[in-house]
């Protein structure tokens, strides 16, 4: 049984990067807790590697529990989603959804195997026995720590009272007032949401965030104090008061961030009120996700819910699997990454901006009308035959989120 056993591990074990993106998918889809944002994303594709990895080493050489460690991507994202205020019903729930999925791939490793029937049934007992038990032991394990870590993060957050503001942003209180006698911020004057973060280790991060905040206080001219909220040891979420008469912009955003190239941050649009309060983080939310996505945006330390094409584009970012598959079916081929592809993707997006003109066209480009005509030609009927629009639009987000996987 042990050979056989190790039979299954090893079919598992060579399809482990497609599992891995299977089940990381599937739970991102299924608890959307596990989705804010791509780095959380990126967390959960190794917890499920770690885990994933951790089965089949067990089914491979019979490796008692007692004598494992919990893999360091699992503990890490349990205290990510207590440092989120992630509940751990979601982790529960996404452990259960990948207990599930590995099962059935178990199962129909064991039916592909030529073994006799009652084999094969004590193979299925014995993957799931080993399966259920693994997920029991990893999931008391982490449950302690993400509880642990969530009574040390909300015991080390300081004066600014995260759980006001979380309640607000979840629609759990509405009162105005109550909520500026507990952190001492008004919503019901103008303030601008932010959100700052860093894509290395953020030690630095809670003076620097500090001091920029105060800095663009001072320039927006309220004397009045920014409300900072640690959401992570990588991740800070601000709003500042601005005054009616300032215009808050990129620019003066970077000068104030000066030489600090590790920081990120993400701007909403100017709001009032409690309605404005969630909506203004919302957008910072979306302009944040859009920084992290969007190929044109890698590289700008700040960037805007108001900058073209971000609030569209982030729409698209709120599932970029199914954004990422549409742009595929859309383009067919033109969706390579090819000298060829790109070739033809340059001349339908010059063609579609001078209004299928192709003298137009060949003009922008520097080539012959002929030349147009040929490579308009030369793409399948199925292109063709669609919507400019749809293609346009599918030619916009592939600049922007790439071909994917």
């Amino acid at each position: 049984m042990r050979r056989l056993l190790g039979d299954v591990a090893r079919q598992l074990d060579i399809r482990l990067p497609g599992i891995v993106d299977e089940m990381t998918g599937l739970l991102a889809d299924s608890v959307t807790e596990l989705r804010p944002d791509p780095q959380l994303v990126e967390m959960l594709r190794a917890s499920v590697e770690g885990n994933v990895s951790t089965i089949c080493h067990i089914l491979a050489n019979d490796i008692a529990l007692s004598n494992l460690q919990p893999t360091t991507a699992a503990v890490e994202y349990a205290q990510r989603l207590a440092q989120r205020d992630v509940p751990i019903s979601a982790l529960t729930r996404a452990y259960y959804l990948g207990q599930s999925m590995f099962l059935r791939l178990g199962i129909d490793a064991v039916e592909s195997m030529a073994v006799r029937e009652e084999e094969r049934i004590e193979l299925v007992r014995a993957v799931a026995d080993v399966v259920h038990r693994y997920i029991d032991w990893i999931l008391q394990y982490v449950s302690d720590v993400h509880e642990a870590e969530r009574r040390r993060w909300n015991g080390g957050r300081g004066a600014v009272f995260a759980s006001t503001v979380h309640r607000l942003l979840r629609g759990e209180s509405n009162d105005a007032a109550r909520f500026e006698r507990e952190t001492g911020f008004s919503v019901t004057s103008p303030f601008v949401a932010l959100i700052l973060w860093s894509d290395e280790d953020a030690s630095f991060l809670a003076p620097i965030v500090r001091s920029l905040t105060q800095r663009l206080a001072t320039r927006w001219r309220t004397g009045r104090a920014p409300l900072i909220v640690t959401e992570d040891p990588t991740t800070t979420w601000a709003w500042i008061p601005v005054a009616p008469s300032i215009a808050v912009s990129s620019e003066e955003i970077r000068n104030e961030l000066g030489s600090e190239q590790l920081l990120r941050v993400a701007v909403a649009d100017l709001a009032t009120g409690v309605d404005g309060f969630r909506t203004s983080h919302r957008q910072a939310l979306d302009a944040r996700m859009v920084a992290l996505t969007s190929q044109p945006h890698h590289a700008e330390a700040v960037v805007r819910y108001a900058d073209p094409a971000v609030s569209l584009l982030a729409m698209f970012t709120r599932d970029l699997r199914t954004t990422r598959r549409w742009v595929q079916t859309v383009l067919g081929t033109l969706a390579r990454t090819d000298e060829n592809a790109r070739i033809l993707r340059d001349t339908y997006r010059a063609y579609y901006a001078a209004g299928a003109n192709v003298t137009q066209t060949a003009l922008e480009l520097g080539i012959h009308r002929n030349t147009v005509r040929r490579r308009i030609a030369s793409t399948p009927a199925a292109l063709q035959q669609r919507d400019p629009l749809e293609i346009s639009m599918a030619l916009r987000l592939f600049d922007a989120f790439g071909p994917g996987s």
